[in-house]
């Protein structure tokens, strides 16, 4: 039997993951398949054998893809890896970030500083043939939270959607590959949670937090992005 794994590289906040679990329970919740299993990334677990695996997610993180952990660097090799087998790869925000820097891009802090909320992400014309965002809108709503994003693509990556912050919002780095900058695991009540956690930091910034928990909307349009990642598995032929 073969699995989707959901390489998990980072934790939420203590008071969020009481209220609603972890990052690869919003994953879970989303996606329709049974065999899907957690590796713990961030607390040493065994990344699983390569030929085991149907597909890939990596999720977010609180961390810095430039701190360049230990436990990242292995992952990074692993990307490798899973590019030179064709299996099917998807990263959100810290795993978009980690795959542009394991294929030969860049990834760092956002010179535009930190992008957090609810924002309009818009679609390209070579979005349209791109299964990743099949039955999403021109422009759809998403939920962000990073100071760092990819700054310079591997070659050959192609840029799906974008926004006036972020450049690479949604890339395809491969056939199979994929990473969107944006959490499409995220819900209205998690992206308020993580502005309330970060309201100290966001004043500092200039940010008005009432402002930006007041326009949280709804973002189920980008949560698609999971479901479409699960028929790319599920149609790829092995």
């Amino acid at each position: 039997m073969k699995y989707i794994y959901i390489l998990k590289t980072g934790e939420t906040f203590e008071t969020t993951k009481n209220k609603f679990d972890d990052f690869e329970k919003w994953v879970i919740n989303i996606i329709n398949h049974k065999n899907i299993k957690t590796i713990d990334i961030l607390n040493n677990e065994k990344l699983p054998n390569i030929y085991s695996a149907k597909g890939f997610i990596i999720t977010g993180s609180h961390s810095m893809v430039t701190q360049e952990l230990q436990w990242s660097l292995k992952l990074e090799n692993y990307i490798k890896k899973i590019a030179s087998k064709n299996i099917p790869l998807l990263g959100i925000c810290y795993g978009h970030q980690l795959i542009a820097k394991a294929l030969g891009g860049v990834s760092g802090y956002n010179k535009k500083g930190k992008e957090i909320g609810t924002v309009k992400i818009k679609k390209n014309n070579i979005s349209k043939n791109d299964p990743l965002l099949k039955n999403i809108p021109l422009l759809f709503n998403a939920h962000e939270t990073h100071y760092q994003s990819v700054l310079k693509l591997p070659h050959k990556a192609i840029v799906l959607a974008n926004n006036t912050h972020e450049s690479y919002q949604a890339v395809r780095f491969k056939k199979y590959i994929w990473g969107v900058q944006f959490h499409p695991e995220f819900n209205k009540e998690i992206m308020k949670e993580y502005i309330f956690n970060q309201s100290k930091d966001l004043i500092k910034l200039g940010f008005n937090v009432d402002q930006l928990i007041y326009t949280v909307k709804d973002s189920t349009l980008s949560s698609k992005v999971l479901n479409n990642f699960i028929e790319i598995i599920n149609k790829k032929k092995r």
